[in-house]
């Protein structure tokens, strides 16, 4: 029973994580699928955001999961350096998120409001995947040095020694085995969902400052949460709310269920 549980699992996932692959079809084929009487131009806005997150997901996924492999494996490969790496995730760390991602933005403001929309998309990308990534680095660095540490001093130092081992090189062993590669998917799984929570919050943030009928060049599914918050209100449609804010929380979801499911094999090994 446990492969149809398994399969079960997946299914879920795909399910839940679907929102950001429906994005990348053709309007009408999703229309087709939808309420009718939904305003002109707010599907496409919707798909819109919801191609921006999938890009924001994958760049801030790759290039946090590249810097945490790179730093974990130098943390234990060089303590000095640990340590150094240790005291400036901690000083990032209590920084809250939202302000690491405004004070990425400041300096390019002025930069931002003269660029044509495309350039000013690309470039708006490329800072909240830096700021994503500071905000990340921090629990995911911690989640894959820790264990990694911990094997190479507690279990395989000695025997991997006496084969006349570096320790470049059992490090570069223990990267390979069952347990690191679960403490990077978790690691991954991380990274995903602050990610998420960071890009909903600060396109939020950002479209209040804009008003009602502003655009921030950061699409974002939040600032059209933000740009729809008067649907609550007598007379309006709620839907426009709360389509993209469900589309969220399924996505939410699925990040949850990746960590728990990493969380499940290590209490079982």
């Amino acid at each position: 029973m446990k492969n149809p549980f398994k399969l079960g699992r997946w299914f879920l996932l795909a399910l839940l994580v679907s929102p950001l692959c429906l994005a990348w079809l053709p309007l009408g084929f999703i229309q087709a699928g939808l309420p009718a009487g939904l305003p002109s131009g707010y599907l496409s806005s919707l798909l819109a955001s919801f191609r921006q997150l999938s890009l924001t997901l994958a760049a801030s996924l790759s290039l946090a999961t590249l810097l945490t492999l790179s730093l974990g494996y130098l943390s234990v490969l060089r303590q000095g350096l640990g340590r150094s790496i240790s005291n400036l995730m901690h000083a990032v760390e209590s920084v809250p998120a939202i302000l690491i991602a405004l004070f990425c933005y400041a300096p390019m403001a002025a930069f931002l409001a003269g660029q044509k929309s495309l350039a000013s998309s690309l470039t708006s990308l490329g800072v909240f995947v830096m700021a994503a990534t500071l905000t990340a680095l921090p629990e995911s660095v911690r989640a894959l040095a820790i264990p990694l540490g911990e094997m190479y001093h507690r279990k395989y130092s000695v025997s991997f020694r006496s084969y006349g081992f570096t320790k470049g090189r059992i490090l570069k062993v223990l990267m390979a085995t069952t347990s690191i590669r679960a403490a990077i998917k978790r690691a991954a799984a991380g990274i995903l969902l602050k990610t998420l929570v960071l890009d909903c919050s600060f396109g939020f943030i950002i479209q209040l400052g804009f008003g009602s009928y502003g655009t921030p060049a950061h699409a974002s599914p939040g600032a059209l949460i933000a740009a729809n918050r008067d649907a609550l209100f007598q007379g309006g449609s709620p839907l426009l709310f709360w389509l993209p804010s469900i589309l969220l929380s399924l996505l939410s979801l699925a990040f949850l269920f990746m960590l728990d499911e990493d969380n499940d094999k290590e209490s079982q090994e």
